[in-house]
């Protein structure tokens, strides 16, 4: 099936100067549009065990907290998984920053993580 992800688009070539936004248009397409029925689906269920005026105050990041809560994070875990490029365990740089992020509380260590990883 052929989709014209935006208007006049089946007439319009894929360049280097274009392939971005074909990549961000292909991407929406995939991720919202071409699951709309199972995203409206899901939302109606939802809307029907919490109504949408009792989470509308809420922002993407708060609701995730609510639904989520703050994970534990396990400090040794992360440090023994790091990979490094261009540093040590033992550089000095590398060593300062483990010691800031063990006087994070668990709030900044979720957003550490959410950052480092792109997920929660």
């Amino acid at each position: 099936t052929d989709y014209e992800l935006k208007p006049g688009g089946r007439n319009i070539r894929v360049t280097e100067e274009t392939k971005h936004e074909y990549v961000d248009l292909v991407a929406e397409h995939l991720l919202t549009n071409a699951i709309r029925p199972q995203i409206n689906s899901f939302l109606e269920g939802f809307n029907e065990m919490v109504p949408r005026e009792l989470i509308s105050i809420f922002n993407d990041k708060e609701l995730e907290l609510l639904i989520s809560g703050l994970p534990e994070i396990d400090l040794d875990d992360l440090k023994a998984n790091t990979e490094y490029t261009g540093y040590t365990v033992a550089s000095n740089v590398v060593q300062w920053f483990w010691e800031v992020v063990k006087s994070f509380n668990k709030e900044d260590m979720a957003r550490l993580l959410q950052f480092v990883t792109g997920t929660s």
